[in-house]
C-alpha cells in the first residue's frame, strides 16, 4: 500500500506526539541515532516553516542546531543539509554556546543586519528547496521503527 505525503506526515504528527515516544522525555544524549535524527529534523521544519532560521536559531530548538545537517544527510537531503550548514556558518561567529539558551538568544538579538539579510535568504532558499523532507524521514523512520519506539501503526 503506498500512501501519500498527508499521510506521512500525519503519522509523523502521531509518532511526536505518541506516548511510546521519548523525543522530549530524555536528554539528547540518552536517544538513540534515530530517534535524534527525528527530533533535530522535526524542530528544525516546525521552527524555520514557521518563522525562518531566526525563529529556529533563537527558540529552544536551536540548541541542537549543530547537528541538523548532519541527520539531513542522512535522511538523504544534501541540499537541504547545505542550506542548513550556511546559515549555521552565517551566525557562528556570534553563537559560540548553543547549548546556552540566554548567550544564544542574547547573541541572535545581537546579528548584523547584512546577516539577518543573509538568514532571510536562506529562508526563501529553504522554502523553495525541491527536496521533500516528509517522505525523506518518513523512510528513515520506517526503517527504523524498533529504535524510535514508533507505535504499531505506524
Amino acid at each position: 500500500m503506498t500512501i501519500d505525503n498527508r499521510e506521512m506526515n500525519r503519522r509523523l504528527i502521531r509518532l511526536s506526539e505518541s506516548s511510546t515516544s521519548r523525543f522530549w522525555r530524555l536528554d539528547y544524549n540518552d536517544l538513540s541515532t534515530p530517534e535524534r535524527v527525528f527530533l533535530v529534523i522535526w524542530e528544525l521544519e516546525s521552527e524555520v516553516n514557521n518563522g525562518g532560521f531566526h525563529q529556529y536559531f533563537y527558540n529552544g530548538s536551536g540548541a541542537l542546531a549543530p547537528h541538523v545537517a548532519g541527520a539531513l544527510k542522512t535522511i538523504g537531503a544534501p541540499a537541504t543539509a547545505d542550506i542548513v550548514q550556511r546559515a549555521l556558518n552565517a551566525v557562528v561567529h556570534t553563537i559560540t554556546s548553543w547549548s546556552d539558551d540566554a548567550h544564544r538568544q542574547s547573541g541572535m538579538n545581537q546579528l548584523s543586519s547584512q546577516t539577518q539579510q543573509i538568514l532571510e535568504e536562506l529562508d526563501q532558499e529553504y522554502y523553495a528547496c525541491p527536496e521533500d523532507l516528509t517522505p525523506l524521514l518518513y523512510k528513515y523512520i520506517a526503517d527504523h521503527r524498533s529504535e524510535v519506539h514508533a507505535p504499531a501503526d505506524f
